[in-house]
Protein backbone atom coordinates (compact mmCIF):
# COMPACT_ATOMS: atom_id res chain seq x y z
CA UNK A 1 0.00 0.00 0.00
CA UNK A 2 1.49 3.52 -0.87
CA UNK A 3 0.01 7.11 -0.37
CA UNK A 4 0.84 9.48 -3.56
CA UNK A 5 1.22 13.08 -2.42
CA UNK A 6 0.61 15.80 -4.78
CA UNK A 7 -1.85 18.55 -3.57
CA UNK A 8 -0.82 21.42 -1.22
CA UNK A 9 -3.87 21.40 1.00
CA UNK A 10 -3.03 19.08 4.21
CA UNK A 11 -4.57 15.22 3.70
CA UNK A 12 -7.23 13.98 6.54
CA UNK A 13 -6.13 10.23 6.34
CA UNK A 14 -2.10 11.06 6.62
CA UNK A 15 -0.20 13.25 8.42
CA UNK A 16 2.41 15.49 6.77
CA UNK A 17 5.43 13.31 7.38
CA UNK A 18 3.97 10.71 6.52
CA UNK A 19 2.44 7.84 9.29
CA UNK A 20 -1.74 7.85 9.03
CA UNK A 21 -3.69 9.78 11.58
CA UNK A 22 -4.84 7.16 14.68
CA UNK A 23 -8.33 7.10 13.78
CA UNK A 24 -7.74 5.90 10.51
CA UNK A 25 -5.77 3.27 11.33
CA UNK A 26 -8.39 0.23 11.71
CA UNK A 27 -9.56 1.03 8.00
CA UNK A 28 -6.09 0.90 7.06
CA UNK A 29 -5.73 -2.13 8.46
CA UNK A 30 -8.72 -3.65 7.18
CA UNK A 31 -8.06 -2.32 3.56
CA UNK A 32 -4.62 -4.53 3.90
CA UNK A 33 -6.51 -7.98 5.34
CA UNK A 34 -8.83 -7.66 2.18
CA UNK A 35 -5.98 -6.96 0.19
CA UNK A 36 -5.82 -6.15 -3.58
CA UNK A 37 -6.42 -9.73 -5.08
CA UNK A 38 -9.94 -9.55 -3.16
CA UNK A 39 -11.14 -6.23 -3.96
CA UNK A 40 -12.21 -6.10 -7.42
CA UNK A 41 -14.52 -8.54 -6.54
CA UNK A 42 -16.05 -6.34 -3.39
CA UNK A 43 -15.87 -3.83 -6.20
CA UNK A 44 -18.44 -5.83 -8.26
CA UNK A 45 -20.72 -7.09 -5.05
CA UNK A 46 -20.81 -3.25 -3.94
CA UNK A 47 -21.84 -2.25 -7.77
CA UNK A 48 -24.02 -5.16 -8.11
CA UNK A 49 -26.27 -4.15 -4.82
CA UNK A 50 -26.69 -0.80 -6.17
CA UNK A 51 -27.79 -2.23 -9.13
CA UNK A 52 -30.03 -4.72 -7.96
CA UNK A 53 -31.85 -1.95 -5.89
CA UNK A 54 -32.24 0.26 -9.75
CA UNK A 55 -33.40 -3.29 -11.31
CA UNK A 56 -35.97 -3.67 -8.18
CA UNK A 57 -37.51 -0.21 -8.43
CA UNK A 58 -38.13 -1.12 -12.35
CA UNK A 59 -35.06 1.49 -13.86
CA UNK A 60 -34.21 -1.78 -16.05
CA UNK A 61 -31.48 0.54 -18.47
CA UNK A 62 -28.53 2.54 -17.98
CA UNK A 63 -26.59 2.70 -14.37
CA UNK A 64 -28.05 5.49 -12.08
CA UNK A 65 -25.59 4.37 -8.94
CA UNK A 66 -23.03 7.64 -9.05
CA UNK A 67 -19.30 7.28 -9.99
CA UNK A 68 -18.05 6.37 -5.91
CA UNK A 69 -15.17 5.79 -4.27
CA UNK A 70 -15.17 3.38 -1.08
CA UNK A 71 -12.53 4.28 1.43
CA UNK A 72 -15.00 6.27 4.08
CA UNK A 73 -14.16 9.70 5.32
CA UNK A 74 -14.23 9.87 8.88
CA UNK A 75 -15.51 12.88 11.34
CA UNK A 76 -14.53 12.87 14.75
CA UNK A 77 -16.82 13.21 17.34
CA UNK A 78 -15.98 16.86 18.59
CA UNK A 79 -15.71 18.30 15.29
CA UNK A 80 -18.97 16.81 14.63
CA UNK A 81 -20.05 18.85 17.92
CA UNK A 82 -18.83 22.08 16.43
CA UNK A 83 -20.48 21.38 13.29
CA UNK A 84 -23.63 20.72 14.17
CA UNK A 85 -23.83 24.17 16.11
CA UNK A 86 -22.64 26.37 13.60
CA UNK A 87 -24.80 25.54 10.81
CA UNK A 88 -27.65 25.18 12.93
CA UNK A 89 -26.79 28.58 13.53
CA UNK A 90 -26.45 29.88 10.09
CA UNK A 91 -29.44 27.63 9.79
CA UNK A 92 -31.78 30.14 12.06
CA UNK A 93 -30.40 33.19 10.53
CA UNK A 94 -31.28 32.02 6.94
CA UNK A 95 -35.14 31.84 7.87
CA UNK A 96 -34.88 34.61 9.42
CA UNK A 97 -33.25 36.73 6.88
CA UNK A 98 -36.18 35.02 4.68
CA UNK A 99 -38.91 36.01 6.90
CA UNK A 100 -37.74 39.50 7.35
CA UNK A 101 -37.26 40.09 3.34
CA UNK A 102 -40.69 38.45 3.04
CA UNK A 103 -41.82 41.46 5.46
CA UNK A 104 -39.74 44.29 3.83
CA UNK A 105 -37.78 44.72 6.86
CA UNK A 106 -34.14 43.09 5.71
CA UNK A 107 -31.16 45.26 6.11
CA UNK A 108 -28.26 42.60 6.15
CA UNK A 109 -28.22 42.09 2.71
CA UNK A 110 -27.48 45.48 0.54
CA UNK A 111 -30.68 46.16 -1.70
CA UNK A 112 -28.29 46.28 -5.03
CA UNK A 113 -27.84 42.70 -4.05
CA UNK A 114 -31.25 41.19 -3.84
CA UNK A 115 -32.63 43.62 -6.37
CA UNK A 116 -30.11 41.92 -8.58
CA UNK A 117 -30.54 38.21 -7.90
CA UNK A 118 -32.36 36.48 -10.54
CA UNK A 119 -33.26 33.63 -7.94
CA UNK A 120 -35.32 37.08 -7.01
CA UNK A 121 -38.66 37.82 -7.97
CA UNK A 122 -40.73 40.46 -6.64
CA UNK A 123 -43.69 40.87 -9.40
CA UNK A 124 -46.16 38.52 -6.93
CA UNK A 125 -46.85 39.53 -3.67
CA UNK A 126 -46.24 36.30 -1.97
CA UNK A 127 -43.95 33.51 -3.56
CA UNK A 128 -42.22 32.27 -0.12
CA UNK A 129 -44.77 29.79 1.41
CA UNK A 130 -46.05 29.77 4.94
CA UNK A 131 -42.41 28.37 6.24
CA UNK A 132 -39.69 29.96 4.02
CA UNK A 133 -37.21 26.76 4.69
CA UNK A 134 -37.67 23.05 5.97
CA UNK A 135 -33.88 21.83 4.85
CA UNK A 136 -30.85 23.17 3.94
CA UNK A 137 -27.67 21.43 2.62
CA UNK A 138 -24.45 23.12 3.33
CA UNK A 139 -21.08 22.46 0.99
CA UNK A 140 -18.22 23.07 3.88
CA UNK A 141 -14.94 22.53 3.30
CA UNK A 142 -11.62 21.85 5.82
CA UNK A 143 -8.59 23.75 6.48
CA UNK A 144 -5.62 22.62 9.05
CA UNK A 145 -4.89 25.25 11.72
CA UNK A 146 -2.78 25.33 14.97
CA UNK A 147 -5.70 23.78 16.93
CA UNK A 148 -7.40 21.26 14.27
CA UNK A 149 -9.79 21.10 11.78
CA UNK A 150 -11.63 24.43 11.07
CA UNK A 151 -14.65 24.80 8.83
CA UNK A 152 -15.64 27.53 5.85
CA UNK A 153 -18.61 27.15 4.35
CA UNK A 154 -18.48 27.75 0.12
CA UNK A 155 -22.36 27.82 -0.19
CA UNK A 156 -25.75 26.72 0.79
CA UNK A 157 -28.34 24.94 -1.24
CA UNK A 158 -32.06 25.45 -0.33
CA UNK A 159 -33.59 24.90 -4.08
CA UNK A 160 -32.14 20.99 -4.76
CA UNK A 161 -30.13 20.22 -2.25
CA UNK A 162 -29.09 16.52 -3.15
CA UNK A 163 -27.36 14.12 -1.23
CA UNK A 164 -29.51 12.10 1.77
CA UNK A 165 -30.60 9.39 -0.62
CA UNK A 166 -26.90 9.09 -2.05
CA UNK A 167 -25.37 9.39 1.40
CA UNK A 168 -27.29 6.13 2.63
CA UNK A 169 -26.58 4.03 -0.16
CA UNK A 170 -22.33 5.27 -0.04
CA UNK A 171 -23.27 3.66 3.67
CA UNK A 172 -24.53 0.32 3.05
CA UNK A 173 -21.89 -0.58 0.75
CA UNK A 174 -19.36 1.13 3.20
CA UNK A 175 -20.45 -0.95 6.14
CA UNK A 176 -21.77 -4.13 4.49
CA UNK A 177 -18.92 -4.79 1.56
CA UNK A 178 -15.95 -2.58 2.11
CA UNK A 179 -15.43 -1.99 6.04
CA UNK A 180 -17.54 -3.79 8.29
CA UNK A 181 -15.29 -4.98 10.97
CA UNK A 182 -13.84 -1.15 11.03
CA UNK A 183 -17.63 0.55 10.78
CA UNK A 184 -18.15 -1.77 14.26
CA UNK A 185 -14.95 -1.13 15.80
CA UNK A 186 -15.26 3.31 15.26
CA UNK A 187 -18.55 3.19 16.83
CA UNK A 188 -20.54 4.90 13.90
CA UNK A 189 -23.76 7.24 13.80
CA UNK A 190 -26.65 5.30 11.95
CA UNK A 191 -28.48 7.22 8.74
CA UNK A 192 -31.15 4.31 9.82
CA UNK A 193 -34.20 6.22 9.70
CA UNK A 194 -32.95 10.01 8.40
CA UNK A 195 -34.86 9.61 5.09
CA UNK A 196 -38.62 9.08 7.23
CA UNK A 197 -37.08 12.19 9.03
CA UNK A 198 -36.57 14.21 6.24
CA UNK A 199 -40.02 13.77 5.26
CA UNK A 200 -41.35 15.13 8.20
CA UNK A 201 -39.64 17.48 7.65
CA UNK A 202 -41.04 18.46 4.32
CA UNK A 203 -44.62 17.49 5.52
CA UNK A 204 -43.87 19.54 7.99
CA UNK A 205 -43.88 22.69 6.08
CA UNK A 206 -47.84 22.13 5.48
CA UNK A 207 -50.93 22.89 7.98
CA UNK A 208 -51.77 19.30 7.85
CA UNK A 209 -48.45 18.03 9.16
CA UNK A 210 -48.25 14.04 9.16
CA UNK A 211 -51.07 14.25 7.49
CA UNK A 212 -50.15 16.02 4.48
CA UNK A 213 -49.86 14.26 1.10
CA UNK A 214 -46.47 14.54 -0.33
CA UNK A 215 -45.07 14.12 -3.98
CA UNK A 216 -41.49 13.74 -5.09
CA UNK A 217 -41.58 15.11 -9.13
CA UNK A 218 -38.72 13.86 -10.67
CA UNK A 219 -37.48 15.00 -14.30
CA UNK A 220 -38.04 10.94 -15.41
CA UNK A 221 -35.66 7.93 -16.49
CA UNK A 222 -33.58 10.28 -18.03
CA UNK A 223 -32.57 11.93 -15.46
CA UNK A 224 -28.85 11.04 -13.21
CA UNK A 225 -30.87 11.14 -10.10
CA UNK A 226 -33.51 8.82 -11.20
CA UNK A 227 -32.47 6.00 -8.97
CA UNK A 228 -32.63 8.64 -5.79
CA UNK A 229 -35.86 9.91 -6.56
CA UNK A 230 -37.58 6.23 -6.12
CA UNK A 231 -35.05 5.97 -2.97
CA UNK A 232 -37.03 9.56 -1.53
CA UNK A 233 -40.48 8.72 -2.68
CA UNK A 234 -40.40 5.33 -0.99
CA UNK A 235 -38.55 6.09 1.86
CA UNK A 236 -40.49 9.07 2.78
CA UNK A 237 -44.25 7.41 1.75
CA UNK A 238 -44.56 10.08 -0.85
CA UNK A 239 -45.90 9.53 -4.41
CA UNK A 240 -43.35 9.62 -7.16
CA UNK A 241 -44.23 11.44 -10.23
CA UNK A 242 -43.45 13.49 -13.48
CA UNK A 243 -44.70 16.45 -14.47
CA UNK A 244 -46.86 15.08 -17.05
CA UNK A 245 -48.21 13.04 -13.98
CA UNK A 246 -49.61 16.05 -12.36
CA UNK A 247 -52.29 19.01 -12.55
CA UNK A 248 -54.46 21.80 -11.52
CA UNK A 249 -57.83 20.66 -10.96
CA UNK A 250 -61.00 22.75 -11.52
CA UNK A 251 -60.77 23.63 -7.85
CA UNK A 252 -57.33 25.14 -8.29
CA UNK A 253 -55.75 22.14 -6.11
CA UNK A 254 -52.84 20.21 -7.50
CA UNK A 255 -53.71 16.24 -8.15
CA UNK A 256 -52.03 13.39 -8.69
CA UNK A 257 -53.90 12.10 -12.39
CA UNK A 258 -53.10 8.70 -11.94
CA UNK A 259 -54.51 8.21 -8.88
CA UNK A 260 -56.89 11.53 -8.33
CA UNK A 261 -55.12 12.05 -4.87
CA UNK A 262 -54.94 15.76 -4.07
CA UNK A 263 -50.83 16.61 -3.57
CA UNK A 264 -50.46 19.32 -0.33
CA UNK A 265 -46.55 19.71 -0.41
CA UNK A 266 -44.19 19.30 -3.69
CA UNK A 267 -40.65 18.24 -3.33
CA UNK A 268 -39.08 19.07 -6.30
CA UNK A 269 -36.13 17.00 -7.97
CA UNK A 270 -36.91 18.93 -11.60
CA UNK A 271 -35.85 22.16 -13.11
CA UNK A 272 -38.09 24.99 -12.25
CA UNK A 273 -38.77 26.68 -15.31
CA UNK A 274 -39.46 23.14 -16.54
CA UNK A 275 -41.84 22.79 -13.42
CA UNK A 276 -43.99 25.49 -14.12
CA UNK A 277 -44.37 25.57 -17.78
CA UNK A 278 -45.29 21.93 -17.39
CA UNK A 279 -47.74 22.37 -14.82
CA UNK A 280 -49.82 25.82 -15.56
CA UNK A 281 -51.36 27.12 -12.82
CA UNK A 282 -48.70 25.42 -9.67
CA UNK A 283 -47.40 28.91 -9.09
CA UNK A 284 -50.97 30.48 -8.56
CA UNK A 285 -52.15 27.04 -6.81
CA UNK A 286 -48.78 27.86 -4.32
CA UNK A 287 -49.54 31.49 -3.66
CA UNK A 288 -53.16 30.91 -2.46
CA UNK A 289 -51.78 27.98 -0.52
CA UNK A 290 -53.15 25.05 -1.62
CA UNK A 291 -50.47 23.88 -2.26
CA UNK A 292 -46.89 23.86 -0.60
CA UNK A 293 -43.75 23.83 -3.38
CA UNK A 294 -40.93 23.36 -0.95
CA UNK A 295 -38.46 25.14 -3.44
CA UNK A 296 -40.59 27.98 -3.86
CA UNK A 297 -39.38 31.08 -5.99
CA UNK A 298 -38.01 33.62 -3.93
CA UNK A 299 -37.18 31.40 -1.12
CA UNK A 300 -34.70 30.17 -3.51
CA UNK A 301 -32.34 33.30 -2.93
CA UNK A 302 -30.94 31.65 -0.51
CA UNK A 303 -28.92 29.88 -3.32
CA UNK A 304 -27.59 33.29 -3.92
CA UNK A 305 -24.05 32.87 -3.49
CA UNK A 306 -24.37 37.00 -3.15
CA UNK A 307 -26.31 36.66 -0.78
CA UNK A 308 -24.94 33.43 0.91
CA UNK A 309 -21.33 36.01 1.53
CA UNK A 310 -23.43 37.73 4.30
CA UNK A 311 -24.84 35.20 6.08
CA UNK A 312 -22.18 35.88 8.60
CA UNK A 313 -23.75 39.06 9.55
CA UNK A 314 -26.98 37.57 9.45
CA UNK A 315 -26.21 35.49 12.45
CA UNK A 316 -25.34 38.55 13.97
CA UNK A 317 -27.31 40.66 13.23
CA UNK A 318 -30.64 38.76 13.61
CA UNK A 319 -29.77 36.15 16.80
CA UNK A 320 -27.02 38.69 18.22
CA UNK A 321 -24.49 36.07 18.14
CA UNK A 322 -21.05 35.67 16.74
CA UNK A 323 -20.89 32.95 14.09
CA UNK A 324 -19.27 29.63 15.54
CA UNK A 325 -18.70 28.54 11.35
CA UNK A 326 -17.48 31.35 8.54
CA UNK A 327 -17.48 31.66 4.77
CA UNK A 328 -14.20 31.32 2.61
CA UNK A 329 -13.97 35.01 1.57
CA UNK A 330 -16.37 36.07 -1.31
CA UNK A 331 -16.66 39.63 -2.86
CA UNK A 332 -19.98 40.10 -4.48
CA UNK A 333 -19.75 41.99 -7.99
CA UNK A 334 -23.09 43.56 -7.94
CA UNK A 335 -21.25 45.62 -5.35
CA UNK A 336 -18.82 48.07 -6.69
CA UNK A 337 -15.55 47.63 -4.60
CA UNK A 338 -15.20 44.27 -4.30
CA UNK A 339 -16.10 44.53 -8.54
CA UNK A 340 -12.71 46.54 -8.81
CA UNK A 341 -11.11 43.85 -6.51
CA UNK A 342 -12.25 41.15 -8.25
CA UNK A 343 -11.34 42.43 -11.89
CA UNK A 344 -7.64 42.86 -10.35
CA UNK A 345 -6.70 40.03 -9.08
CA UNK A 346 -9.19 37.84 -11.60
CA UNK A 347 -7.17 35.22 -12.31
CA UNK A 348 -5.72 34.45 -8.69
CA UNK A 349 -10.06 33.67 -7.38
CA UNK A 350 -12.34 31.35 -8.05
CA UNK A 351 -14.96 33.30 -9.87
CA UNK A 352 -18.53 31.49 -10.57
CA UNK A 353 -22.19 32.30 -11.44
CA UNK A 354 -24.41 33.30 -8.25
CA UNK A 355 -27.36 30.80 -9.29
CA UNK A 356 -25.72 28.41 -10.78
CA UNK A 357 -25.21 24.95 -9.81
CA UNK A 358 -23.47 21.32 -10.26
CA UNK A 359 -19.94 22.92 -11.07
CA UNK A 360 -21.30 24.95 -13.84
CA UNK A 361 -20.03 28.55 -14.79
CA UNK A 362 -17.25 28.39 -12.60
CA UNK A 363 -13.48 29.45 -13.06
CA UNK A 364 -10.87 28.02 -10.69
CA UNK A 365 -8.12 30.88 -11.99
CA UNK A 366 -4.88 28.95 -10.80
CA UNK A 367 -5.81 25.83 -12.90
CA UNK A 368 -7.29 27.36 -15.81
CA UNK A 369 -5.17 28.65 -18.92
CA UNK A 370 -4.47 32.24 -19.68
CA UNK A 371 -7.07 31.88 -23.27
CA UNK A 372 -9.76 30.06 -20.40
CA UNK A 373 -9.29 33.33 -17.93
CA UNK A 374 -9.66 35.82 -20.43
CA UNK A 375 -12.84 34.20 -22.25
CA UNK A 376 -14.53 33.79 -18.40
CA UNK A 377 -13.20 37.68 -18.13
CA UNK A 378 -15.41 38.78 -20.98
CA UNK A 379 -18.34 37.14 -19.66
CA UNK A 380 -18.40 38.79 -16.06
CA UNK A 381 -17.26 42.05 -17.66
CA UNK A 382 -20.72 41.72 -20.02
CA UNK A 383 -22.85 41.06 -16.74
CA UNK A 384 -20.34 41.86 -13.59
CA UNK A 385 -23.85 41.71 -11.45
CA UNK A 386 -24.52 37.77 -12.03
CA UNK A 387 -21.21 36.49 -10.40
CA UNK A 388 -19.26 36.22 -6.44
CA UNK A 389 -15.52 35.65 -6.29
CA UNK A 390 -13.80 33.45 -3.79
CA UNK A 391 -10.55 32.67 -2.37
CA UNK A 392 -8.83 30.10 -3.93
CA UNK A 393 -8.51 27.71 -1.04
CA UNK A 394 -5.85 24.63 -0.47
CA UNK A 395 -8.60 22.85 1.57
CA UNK A 396 -8.21 19.29 2.58
CA UNK A 397 -7.60 16.03 0.89
CA UNK A 398 -8.90 12.60 1.32
CA UNK A 399 -8.05 9.77 -0.97
CA UNK A 400 -9.43 8.03 -3.81
CA UNK A 401 -8.29 4.45 -3.71
CA UNK A 402 -7.21 2.48 -5.97
CA UNK A 403 -5.10 -0.67 -7.05
CA UNK A 404 -2.30 -1.10 -9.81
CA UNK A 405 0.14 -4.11 -10.07
CA UNK A 406 1.70 -3.22 -6.99
CA UNK A 407 -1.38 -3.13 -4.81
CA UNK A 408 -3.29 -0.41 -3.39
CA UNK A 409 -3.06 3.10 -4.32
CA UNK A 410 -3.81 6.06 -2.26
CA UNK A 411 -4.35 9.11 -4.15
CA UNK A 412 -4.78 12.60 -2.58
CA UNK A 413 -7.77 14.68 -3.87
CA UNK A 414 -9.35 18.06 -3.12
CA UNK A 415 -13.13 16.77 -0.54
CA UNK A 416 -15.54 18.53 0.60
CA UNK A 417 -18.69 17.89 2.85
CA UNK A 418 -22.75 18.41 1.87
CA UNK A 419 -24.41 18.41 5.03
CA UNK A 420 -27.93 18.21 5.71
CA UNK A 421 -29.82 20.51 8.42
CA UNK A 422 -33.60 19.65 8.99
CA UNK A 423 -36.45 21.82 10.55
CA UNK A 424 -38.53 19.06 11.19
CA UNK A 425 -41.39 20.70 14.10
CA UNK A 426 -44.46 21.42 12.47
CA UNK A 427 -44.66 24.52 15.40
CA UNK A 428 -41.02 25.24 15.25
CA UNK A 429 -38.74 25.84 12.06
CA UNK A 430 -35.74 27.11 14.10
CA UNK A 431 -35.43 23.44 16.09
CA UNK A 432 -33.11 22.54 13.64
CA UNK A 433 -31.43 18.64 13.91
CA UNK A 434 -28.38 17.97 11.50
CA UNK A 435 -28.42 14.20 9.50
CA UNK A 436 -25.18 12.85 11.65
CA UNK A 437 -23.34 12.39 8.15
CA UNK A 438 -22.33 13.84 4.80
CA UNK A 439 -21.65 13.68 0.99
CA UNK A 440 -18.20 13.73 1.19
CA UNK A 441 -17.56 15.11 -2.77
CA UNK A 442 -13.80 13.89 -4.54
CA UNK A 443 -12.70 16.07 -6.91
CA UNK A 444 -10.91 14.13 -10.12
CA UNK A 445 -7.13 14.60 -9.31
CA UNK A 446 -5.37 17.62 -9.33
CA UNK A 447 -8.80 19.61 -9.37
CA UNK A 448 -10.66 21.93 -7.15
CA UNK A 449 -14.17 21.20 -8.25
CA UNK A 450 -16.19 18.34 -6.60
CA UNK A 451 -19.24 17.92 -8.30
CA UNK A 452 -19.95 15.05 -9.90
CA UNK A 453 -20.51 16.31 -13.34
CA UNK A 454 -17.15 17.61 -13.16
CA UNK A 455 -15.84 14.12 -12.72
CA UNK A 456 -15.69 14.06 -8.95
CA UNK A 457 -16.85 10.80 -7.02
CA UNK A 458 -18.99 10.18 -4.23
CA UNK A 459 -17.47 9.06 -0.64
CA UNK A 460 -19.54 7.73 2.23
CA UNK A 461 -18.71 9.75 5.76
CA UNK A 462 -18.85 8.45 9.22
CA UNK A 463 -19.79 10.39 12.40
CA UNK A 464 -17.81 9.29 15.12
CA UNK A 465 -19.54 8.82 18.61
CA UNK A 466 -15.94 9.40 20.33
CA UNK A 467 -12.27 9.51 19.36
CA UNK A 468 -10.13 6.92 19.05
Amino acid sequence: MRFTRKLPGANEVFLPDGPPRTMYRPLLEELERTGPGRWPAKLDQARKLLLDEQHAFGIPDGDKTHPTDPFPRLIAAGDWARLERGLSQRFRAINEFLRRLEAGKETVVPPEVVESSILYDTSWENRFGPVPVRQISFDVVAVEGTGGWEYLVIEENAKMPVGLAPMTRRRRISHEVFFPESYEQLSVRSLDGWLARLGDALRAASPKNAGATLAVISGGPDDQFYLDHHIYASEMDAILAETKDVEVDAEGYLAHRPTGRRIDVVYERVDEDRLYSEVPGLLRCHVEGKVHVLFAPNSEIVDDKGVGAFVPEMVRAYLGEEPLIDNARTWSLAVEDDYRYVMDHFEELVVKSRGGYGGKEVMVGPEESKGSIEKFRGMVERNPIEYVAQETIDFSTHVLCETDESGFVLRDSYADYRMLALAPDPEDPDVVEMVPGSLTRVAAPGKHVVNISSGGKMKDTWVLTDTP
